[in-house]
């Protein structure tokens, strides 16, 4: 499972980035975690897929963007998610 962060480091992207370890740390799940802060980098996936940041996604897809989850949220779907995986 591989969970990508997509935002310029700033006050919203740190606070997501911290509510995602959490929730990991937490189940003791052992996703890939890349964080995309470069601002290059961060036009390419948006030539792909318009997202506003901060954005969460995982496997590829979008969970939010433009908001932040909460640690809660966010151990949920990973839970229904290794369920699903596992299954």
């Amino acid at each position: 499972m591989k969970i990508q962060i997509v935002g310029q480091a700033n006050a919203l992207q740190k606070r997501l980035l911290k509510n995602v370890l959490e929730a990991l740390k937490e189940l003791g799940c052992g996703c890939q975690l890349e964080v995309i802060e470069e601002l290059k980098e961060i036009l390419e996936f948006e030539k792909h897929d318009f997202i506003c940041t901060p954005a969460l996604i995982f496997n590829g897809h979008i969970l939010c963007e433009g908001h932040i989850w909460n640690k809660d949220h966010i151990k949920h779907f990973l839970e229904k998610a290794i369920k699903e995986d596992s299954g």
